[in-house]
């Protein structure tokens, strides 16, 4: 399952994209439209996307300025910028933007976007080397749903399994950096993409069925 967010200011352009997706990854995605930035940066506490399409000339905060706010708590996600500014294309690279599609080329450039982006999730796994009392093991990234610290280890909460590891919750965070990983507690380090919900005190775990 592959997570979308569009922002635009304009319906028609919200349900081309949406449209194409929707034929492209059938019955394998899940998309959440926004017409302006300040809805999509409120609603990415209880979202982890995989994808952002981003108009650059949204009102209030343009597609840049998401970006921008976004890359300071998540580099992994994948940035493509609409716009019928071609000449705003090479700005897009500071945020690490995955493609620019052109709005006077649209069907053409969201095809192409759309074909790499299924290129790159088959291709891209990034995995950990975890050390236990049975020697190394590793797991994918996107397979651990958190790390809880114990007293004198770590249990590492996977879709079946739960690792008990070697190390220290403050070693991990440094070497996921900003993978998607967020500290919720002293005790717990989880990912982002499997958070449900937040409530006050908790964080519920969608694919783990546990709350923190």
């Amino acid at each position: 399952m592959i997570n979308f967010a569009i922002c635009y200011d304009d319906q028609k352009m919200l349900d081309c994209v949406s449209d194409m997706l929707r034929t492209y990854y059938t019955g394998e995605c899940e998309i959440k439209t926004y017409a302006d930035g300040a809805g999509l940066l409120s609603d990415y506490n209880r979202n982890c996307f995989d994808v952002l399409f981003l108009d650059i000339d949204t009102p209030v905060l343009s597609g840049m300025e998401i970006a921008e706010k976004i890359r300071e708590f998540d580099r992994r996600v994948k940035i493509i910028f609409i716009s019928k500014k071609n000449e705003l294309a090479y700005k897009g690279y500071l945020y690490n933007a995955f493609r620019f599609v052109r709005k006077s080329n649209l069907e053409q450039d969201l095809c192409e976007a759309v074909k790499s982006l299924n290129e790159s999730f088959s291709l891209q796994r990034e995995y950990l080397v975890f050390k236990t009392s049975r020697g190394e093991t590793i797991r994918a990234v996107e397979d651990i749903k958190y790390f809880e610290s114990k007293t004198h280890f770590i249990n590492a909460v996977c879709n079946n399994e739960v690792i008990r590891i070697y190390g220290t919750l403050r070693e991990f965070e440094e070497r996921i950096g900003n993978n998607g990983f967020i500290r919720i507690h002293k005790s717990y380090l989880v990912n982002f993409r499997c958070i449900h919900f937040v409530e006050k005190k908790s964080c519920f775990c969608r694919a783990a069925k546990s709350c923190l």
